[in-house]
Parts: C-alpha cells; sequence; structure tokens
C-alpha cells in the first residue's frame, strides 16, 4: 500500500511498520531513508510560488506540466512499490494544507488505479483520512 504523510511524523510511521520515502526537496537533517525524486516540485518555479504566494492552481499547472505528465504513472507505481510493502510518501505540509503529495495521490488513483490515502496517527491506531 502506498500512503501519503509529512516528515514531523516520520518516527510514528516508522512504529506503525511503514517504510518513509521522501518526495520533497529535501529532507529534514540526519534523514538518510529513501527518496523518489522524480516526484519532486522543481525548485525555480517552487520557489516563485511560494515567494509570491501565487495559487494553488498555478501551482498544480505547473507540477502536472514539469513533473506529472513527464513521467509515466504505471512505471512510478511500479517502483514505489518495489521500495516497501507499506510506503509512505513524505512532504513538509500537514494533512490539511496543499501539498503536492495530495496531488500525487490524486494522479496516482486517477492513472494507476491506485487507492493513495494520507495516514492519519491518532493514538497510536492507524485510521485513513477518506
Amino acid at each position: 500500500m502506498i500512503y501519503t504523510g509529512y516528515w514531523a511524523k516520520i518516527h510514528d510511521y516508522e512504529l506503525n511498520g511503514l517504510t518513509p520515502v521522501g518526495i520533497s526537496g529535501w529532507s529534514p537533517d540526519g534523514y538518510t531513508g529513501k527518496t523518489y525524486k522524480k516526484l519532486t516540485p522543481k525548485y525555480l518555479w517552487w520557489k516563485e510560488w511560494h515567494d509570491k504566494k501565487l495559487s494553488e492552481q498555478w501551482y498544480t499547472e505547473k507540477y502536472y506540466e514539469t513533473v506529472l505528465n513527464v513521467l509515466k504513472p504505471l512505471d512510478v507505481a511500479k517502483q514505489l512499490q518495489q521500495m516497501g510493502d507499506n510506503i509512505v510518501l513524505l512532504c513538509f505540509e500537514t494533512p490539511e494544507k496543499f501539498c503536492h503529495r495530495h496531488l500525487v495521490a490524486q494522479w496516482l488513483k486517477e492513472k494507476a488505479n491506485l487507492d493513495v490515502r494520507e495516514y492519519i496517527i491518532k493514538n497510536q491506531q492507524m485510521q485513513m483520512k477518506i
């Protein structure tokens, strides 16, 4: 299964048997685990979006144009599944905030027929946000 999550909860994910996989432009200090850079936003337009406070629609269009549309979704799905039985794709934003990992989840659902959900930990029990 593939989940999404955020770096601040990495230890909780590991305690729950998930394999963290970074898809952000950088990882927290000391992280030496798995990454999948093909899903990382391009830094220059990410910075432009971030600094100029551009819209989520602008970001989404750029992300699709420069990242997702140049990838083959079934290949990405296969490569991610080879990284572990239960992986969690990580970046920095909390679940309720706009983030590229949510775009990745939707893209994998639509293009590779995978049910990718945010992994929510509550009282050390897995709860999936639907």
